[in-house]
């Protein structure tokens, strides 16, 4: 069924894409042929305008004739010149103008025949004015009057047929051009409907397979919880220390082996208990203040008590995190009284040392041996051995060079020579000890001699290894378990980006089509609007409005979407503030529709500070659009909490399910009261689901999402929001939002 879904969401997404852009390619097609009749279009009126100029210079050069004829003034003549070479011109240009087209060259060729006759004419009888006298002149020109006559008509005709061929050119590329329009409306319309049922249709897929994928994740993180669950309860099992978890309401959630042997109870008769009510008798002492202290400060505590009780010593290792606390601890009675028996003997030994001069030593200003007695029964070396540096034969080799350089830096330094190395005792063993020597000084500040001990401190070493060496042990296991954690929330995090990424690019490849089409319609209106009719421009609004609309659309549900995986992390927020700036982005509306809106003080929540804008905006705006045309609009917000155990009644109180109430003043009810047209009480159920409309565009503009996403963003927030109505009344829409509390789900979402 998953793979099913995401194919016939790939080949239909694809098919949609491979649609428009194939009608963007054809309306493109259509558009260069559109521009190309324009062309010929004006190409045809040049050779109109070029047929008049032609014709208005030719009688402009015979009127400078024989005004030259009658007058001699020489600037006629010059006229003439002037007029006889734009003749010529035009002749070119419109030759030029008409190359593609044989049977107007035809024409063309013809009448430059006739013109050339008409100019040789006047020509002729500029040169008999010149030579000879006026009226021999006049009697030329009576002579060839019907000839000239006959030119005339002759360009007349032929210049009426190069112009009846060009209008007829003129009306077929005009109604090629209307005939290419209609097509390109047709076009927009046919691929714009197509694309808007394939566009609804990858929606209600995507929707599905949103669904599914949902479903799929929830079952996936559900397995990984109990396997993780299982190899944490595994190892905690193993693991010698003694381990308990608590909720935040201090009952057992978890209590291994170990743990149950120490407390000598079973861990299943523990778990859901309190830990104060099982054992008072730990309430006040030392680890009681730190578990307290971990939960407030949320840091890992480590400490050592003694536990009066069971007269027994603990060593505890305190993590606190959101669900409560997880607790290692071990008994360390043996070793604590170890410890403290060996501080003791160490105190009686030191006291001993320094009464009977056992291990204690004395040397010269140099650090030769000058009593050494104690040294010797400690390290049974002989007194030729001690002599000068021999002592130092008795030092680990590892612990020589360090000890000499400590010795010399406190020689040169004046200073006491502490210490801690091995020693070889008289047995061969090496043990640790801690040195301390202190030198003597004179009057003059120089060295006399040194006075020094060795304390024998294997055992704490020996302790403080083992100690050391539990501690990593237990560090490993930690950044096991927390590198298996991090693993599982990236392969969410992973999972969430690609079904975010998927939607992005939907949204975003979807929108170009409809910028193509809005565009090439818009492009259409300014380039043909004296030629389109007014059914033709009233479709092409239609289609940039419903372009424009689909675009809306798309961006909509991009935001909707986006409201569970885009949500910023859970912060305190005064709702006083967060109502502001959502009046302050309707200020426009407000003043428009004149609109009273009043509000009560309300409460600070832990909340997504950007969503509950968007919340606050969308319903105010909503009760300003559907308001009633008889009155001003008059909103009103107020909040109150919700408390149940002081048997408070709130109105709207049915919206609030028993599970919301197991902690006492942790829910706000809200509400957003109008007095608009109201809403049929059938329909209450039905205005937060997505793109339900209960009225036309033309009445109200919209998609039909806002209330889908305001619903969206009360329930991210672990509420519920529903609305009371009575028609042309007036609608309260309530909401409830947690105080303080944030729900494991949403921790996860954020």
């Amino acid at each position: 069924m998953n793979r099913l879904s995401s194919k016939v969401v790939a080949v239909s997404f694809s098919l949609a894409l491979l649609l428009l852009c194939g009608f963007g390619v054809i309306s493109y097609i259509s558009f260069l042929r559109l521009m190309q009749e324009k062309h010929w279009v004006i190409h045809t009126q040049q050779v109109l305008e070029t047929s008049d100029h032609l014709y208005i210079y030719l009688r402009n050069a015979e009127t400078a004739h024989s005004s030259y004829i009658f007058t001699r003034q020489l600037k006629y003549k010059e006229i003439y010149e002037q007029e006889k070479r734009k003749v010529s011109q035009q002749i070119q240009i419109i030759r030029n103008l008409t190359r593609d087209n044989f049977k107007q060259q035809e024409q063309i060729q013809q009448l430059e025949l006739k013109i050339t006759q008409k100019i040789h004419f006047l020509e002729t009888s500029i040169k008999i004015l010149q030579q000879k006298s006026f009226a021999i002149n006049i009697e030329f020109a009576k002579s060839n009057q019907t000839i000239n006559i006959n030119i005339d008509n002759q360009i007349n005709n032929i210049k009426q047929v190069i112009e009846r061929e060009e209008k007829n050119l003129l009306k077929r590329r005009i109604a090629n051009t209307d005939e290419g329009v209609i097509q390109i409306i047709f076009l927009v319309f046919l691929g714009y409907g197509l694309s808007a049922v394939l566009i609804v249709g990858v929606y209600l897929l995507l929707q599905k397979q949103i669904q599914i994928n949902q479903v799929l994740s929830a079952e996936a993180i559900f397995l990984e919880q109990q396997a993780a669950k299982a190899k944490l309860v595994n190892l905690l099992e193993t693991v010698t220390d003694a381990f308990v978890a608590l909720d935040e309401n201090w009952c057992y959630t978890y209590v291994n082996q170990r743990a149950g042997q120490i407390f000598n109870r079973r861990p299943e008769d523990l778990i859901g208990k309190n830990i104060w009510e099982e054992f008072p008798e730990g309430v006040g002492q030392k680890f009681y203040d730190a578990y307290y202290q971990a939960v407030s400060e949320q840091k890992v505590i480590e400490i050592e008590e003694y536990y009066p009780p069971w007269d027994r010593w603990f060593e505890n290792r305190i993590y606190p995190s959101q669900e409560g606390l997880s607790i290692f601890f071990q008994d360390i009675t043996r070793r604590k009284l170890a410890e403290l028996a060996l501080e003791k003997s160490e105190k009686r030994y030191r006291s001993l040392v320094l009464a009977t001069s056992q291990a204690v030593w004395l040397t010269d200003a140099q650090g030769f041996p000058q009593e050494y007695s104690s040294w010797i029964a400690l390290t049974g070396q002989t007194q030729e051995e001690i002599q000068v540096w021999g002592w130092l034969n008795a030092i680990h080799p590892e612990d020589r060079e360090f000890s000499q350089f400590l010795w010399n830096q406190a020689r040169e330094w004046k200073s006491p020579y502490k210490l801690e190395h091995r020693v070889r005792v008289a047995d061969g063993s090496y043990r640790f000890f801690a040195v301390r020597g202190v030198p003597i000084l004179d009057a003059d500040n120089q060295i006399q001699e040194w006075i020094g001990t060795h304390t024998d401190i294997t055992d704490r070493k020996l302790a403080e290894e083992g100690l050391q060496q539990a501690k990593a042990e237990l560090e490993v296991k930690v950044q096991e378990r927390t590198a298996e954690l991090e693993k599982l929330n990236e392969e969410l995090r992973n999972s969430n980006q690609e079904l975010e990424q998927f939607a992005y690019v939907a949204s975003h490849d979807l929108q170009e089509p409809l910028r193509a089409v809005t565009g090439y319609s818009q492009l259409l209106v300014e380039e043909y609007r004296e030629r389109l009719d007014d059914s033709a421009q009233e479709y092409i609004d239609y289609i940039i409005d419903g372009a424009r609309r689909m675009q809306q659309l798309i961006k909509d549900l991009l935001a909707y979407s986006r409201i569970g995986t885009r949500g910023r992390i859970f912060t305190l927020t005064d709702c006083n503030l967060v109502l502001s700036e959502a009046l302050s982005n309707l200020q426009v509306a407000i003043a428009e529709s004149q609109a009273v809106i009043t509000y009560e003080l309300l409460p600070n929540l832990l909340a997504d500070k950007t969503q509950l804008i968007q919340l606050f905006q969308n319903l105010i705006g909503n009760a300003i659009k559907f308001r009633s045309q008889d009155v001003p609009p008059r909103i009103h917000i107020s909040a109150a909490r919700v408390d149940k155990s002081r048997g408070v009644e709130v109105q709207g109180w049915k919206g609030v399910g028993e599970e919301d109430l197991t902690h006492n003043h942790k829910i706000w009810l809200f509400s957003v009261q109008d007095n608009g047209i109201g809403i049929k009480s059938q329909y209450l159920n039905r205005i937060f689901e997505v793109f339900r409309r209960l009225h036309t565009r033309r009445e109200f503009s919209g998609t039909g999402i806002g209330l889908a996403i305001c619903k969206k963003i009360v329930e991210r927030h672990n509420g519920h929001i529903w609305a009371e109505s009575q028609l042309g009344v007036g609608t309260t829409f309530y909401f409830t939002l947690h105080e303080s509390a944030i729900p494991e789900s949403l921790n996860k979402d954020v």
